[in-house]
């Protein structure tokens, strides 16, 4: 049976913040399941469906169209394509955390249940989108979560200045929202960071788990 090891994580996708971890451990030990925290559990009420595996429930085979959208200025260069697959945003090798299960059903669902994020309401119908998952079921909260898909690029930018609790600030010709905070039921550290630019938007989720340049990696893959 697996156990995350104790670990001083430095929660940062852009910016940076350290906190001296305790282990998570498997459904064995007491305290319920949680996650970065609803976000990686994909069965949320208010959750939408997706694919199940990998090479499908990528949804990122269609490339994003060419916007004929008005630009917002400062916030809106076009150009980013989806990958493939869940893989192809991060470079291979780099980060520990692709080294658990992707998408596994009795994290995400089967099918996969997507909750809602800022994003859920300026989607751009059949734009692609990449819902990946890393995280091990046999550990009650350590986990990786990026969210990317297609938006409507005159709204994107509207519905990152409504969110509570964020700092944002304009970032690699994108619009960058993060929050930093202690996870409600463990003594771990919670990272929830949103990314638009042009018609791609981003979000990450992470708790316990180092990912300081990780938005940046995805960037690389997504507007490179």
């Amino acid at each position: 049976m697996r156990h995350a090891p104790a670990t001083t994580l430095l929660v940062t996708i852009g910016l940076g913040a350290a906190l001296v971890l305790s282990a998570c451990t498997d459904g064995s030990t007491t305290g319920p399941s949680a996650t970065a925290t609803s976000t990686s559990t994909a069965s949320t009420s208010a959750a939408t469906t997706a694919p199940t595996s990998d090479a499908t429930a990528d949804a990122g085979s269609t490339p994003s169209p060419t916007s004929t959208i008005p630009q917002v200025p400062g916030v809106d260069h076009d150009g980013g394509t989806l990958p493939s697959s869940c893989s192809g945003l991060v470079t291979a090798g780099r980060w520990q955390f692709t080294d658990d299960p992707l998408n596994d059903p009795s994290v995400v669902g089967d099918p996969v249940a997507v909750p809602k994020t800022a994003f859920t309401p300026v989607l751009q119908p059949g734009g692609g989108r990449l819902y990946c998952v890393w995280r091990d079921p046999r550990v009650d909260v350590t986990n990786v979560v990026i969210d990317v898909a297609v938006v409507d690029s005159t709204k994107a930018f509207a519905a990152l200045q409504q969110l509570s609790g964020f700092d944002c600030d304009r970032e690699s010709e994108g619009y960058r929202c993060q929050k930093i905070s202690q996870n409600p039921q463990y003594p771990v550290t919670d990272g929830d960071t949103y990314f638009t630019r042009g018609d791609i938007g981003i979000r990450i989720t992470q708790s316990n788990v180092p990912t300081d340049g990780l938005l940046e990696d995805v960037e690389a893959h997504v507007f490179g």
